[in-house]
């Protein structure tokens, strides 16, 4: 081939570049030939312009183009353009880019208008009926990267993807050899196997026939897919993810956490699904993780959200001791807007140095988007409470109480544990209304409720189940010790002093086994056990 004329590598597509001599990192320019309304793909820095120029003109008036696609903002790209707009008159010519290069390319004060493919559906149609198709590539190598697709001669301008550094010029790749060209480049260039995956996806649904990227050498269909197949286990960004660590079987085990804990927050709606893939995913290379502890910061107070094992969710109300004398912790504050928001705290038996080392990289790459989902975690929770609670009494409300219940009945025939309620109802209350006022009331309401939560176990669960009754569920508790809690209870309100000492208050409550009743018939019997309590006298437990 003659590299010192334009070279025509599909229908009416030129290859216009210029081999810079002893350079490994040759950059091409693409031309798509299309009377008036030409494509220049890419056109160059201003060592490859004045060759790029006459290969141009030699085939074409330099006024025949149009469009100007700039992949993206780098000057091995975009160097030659303020020459290039002087040297083209013509009026309605448009830089094709995308947003993000336009950011930055603005700052060149070029006179020519930007034609942007995010806002112009993502294709450009050209006279004669050809058209381009742009494919977004984010992060591969910068946020706003794209390729184009030539649907007439399925050719893909493949912008720094399937780019090779090499050695010796070739226009063409002559064999799977030029992977290892390839490899050096990505590794370098690319910020990770997720990305670049990703990327790959995207550009395979067009099935190119021929793939032109802006360096290394031009795909021919037969090596296309036994190339991309190699390419999707190349450790993209592997020397990046730390300035110090050179163990690059440190760095491997590293890249694969990154990979699939960004490929669990992008696809799993549960946090607390992502943090048992966490903890499975970092013992599978470690094996000593015993738990890991997210812990919510509100008015620099600390409470726990969860707690992970290898059996999952361990009750938030277990005993988290410090770390013992065998045992290994690492602590990270989450923080999110400059604002701490909680930690996170992973125990281990007995870590290893190098272990350690993984875990840490591993951990301050993942902080800022583990502290976003964690704070949408928050919100999401505080609105469901919102959602399921009572707004006077902070009390669970009835809606929540049907799921609870269901999922107690359920628990206790899977597990055979015993499963009791209790209907408790404030003793004449209307005559409280009606004595002392409405905001009595709801104060008596308020602090019977505070009396309910406070002495009940935090695995009990209380509702206002309407008016002045509440319903408790008491989980793991046969009736006769449901009956002597309620007891206890009753007690406490009949001495305890409502509305500062002004309002004397006692409750009549109904106790019920569950004994496999469907939710209404299994209530009802709770309800008749308070009615049968009032009906006898008031002030008791039955």
């Amino acid at each position: 081939m003659d590299f010192t004329k334009a070279i025509e590598i599909a229908k009416d597509i030129y290859w216009v570049g210029y081999v810079i001599p002893n350079d490994p990192f040759q950059c091409h320019v693409y031309v798509i030939k299309n009377g008036d309304e030409s494509v220049l793909i890419d056109p160059g820095s201003m060592i490859t312009f004045p060759v790029t120029l006459n290969k141009i003109t030699s085939i074409m008036p330099i006024n025949d183009i149009k469009y100007i696609i700039l992949h993206h903002q780098d000057p091995d790209i975009v160097g030659c353009v303020s020459t290039l707009e002087k040297l083209m008159p013509r009026q309605d010519k448009v830089f094709v880019t995308h947003w993000r290069s336009e950011t930055l390319l603005k700052h060149y004060q070029w006179k020519t208008p930007f034609w942007l493919v995010d806002q112009n559906d993502w294709k450009l149609s050209l006279k004669g009926g050809r058209e381009l198709e742009f494919i977004f590539t984010p992060y591969a190598h910068f946020a706003g990267a794209f390729c184009t697709f030539d649907k007439q001669t399925k050719t893909l301008f493949s912008s720094d993807i399937f780019g090779g550094l090499t050695e010796e010029f070739s226009l063409y790749a002559k064999d799977m050899n030029y992977f290892e060209s390839l490899k050096l480049f990505h590794v370098h260039y690319m910020p990770s196997k997720v990305i670049l995956n990703h990327t790959l996806n995207n550009i395979m649904k067009t099935n190119p026939y021929l793939i032109a990227p802006q360096h290394g050498s031009i795909i021919k269909k037969p090596l296309i897919e036994p190339i991309v197949e190699k390419m999707r286990d190349l450790d993209c960004g592997l020397y990046m993810l730390d300035e110090k660590e050179s163990d690059i079987f440190l760095l491997n085990k590293t890249e694969d956490l990154l990979k699939k804990f960004f490929e669990d927050i992008m696809s799993l709606s549960s946090f607390e699904l992502l943090l048992k893939n966490l903890f499975y995913n970092i013992n599978k290379y470690i094996h000593k993780l015993k738990k890991i502890c997210v812990y919510k910061t509100i008015d620099e107070k600390d409470e726990l959200c969860y707690l992970i094992n290898s059996k999952g969710v361990m009750d938030k109300t277990d005993d988290i001791k410090q770390a013992d004398d065998n045992e290994t912790s690492l602590v990270k504050t989450l923080t999110k807007d400059d604002k701490n928001i909680g930690r996170i705290e992973f125990y281990f038996d007995d870590l290893q140095e190098k272990d350690k080392k993984l875990v840490n990289i591993f951990l301050n790459k993942i902080l800022i988007p583990f502290a976003i989902g964690f704070e949408k975690d928050i919100q999401y929770h505080n609105l469901q409470a919102k959602v399921v609670r009572d707004a006077l009494t902070n009390l669970y409300n009835r809606e929540y109480m049907d799921e609870a219940l269901k999922d107690k009945m359920s628990s206790s025939k899977k597990d055979k544990k015993p499963l009791s309620i209790a209907m408790a109802d404030i003793d004449f209350f209307k005559k409280i209304n009606d004595t002392y006022g409405h905001i009595c009331g709801d104060t008596v309401l308020q602090e019977l409720s505070k009396i309910l939560k406070e002495y009940m176990r935090k695995s009990d669960i209380v509702v206002r189940y309407g008016g002045e009754e509440f319903l408790i569920i008491m989980p793991s508790t046969d009736e006769k010790s449901a009956i002597s809690k309620m007891e206890k209870i009753r007690k406490l309100v009949e001495e305890y002093k409502f509305c500062d000492g002004i309002v004397h208050v006692t409750i009549s409550v109904g106790v019920y086994q569950y004994k496999g009743e469907n939710l209404c018939d299994f209530v009802e019997k709770a309800d008749k056990k308070l009615y049968k309590a009032k009906k006898m006298g008031r002030n008791r437990v039955l």
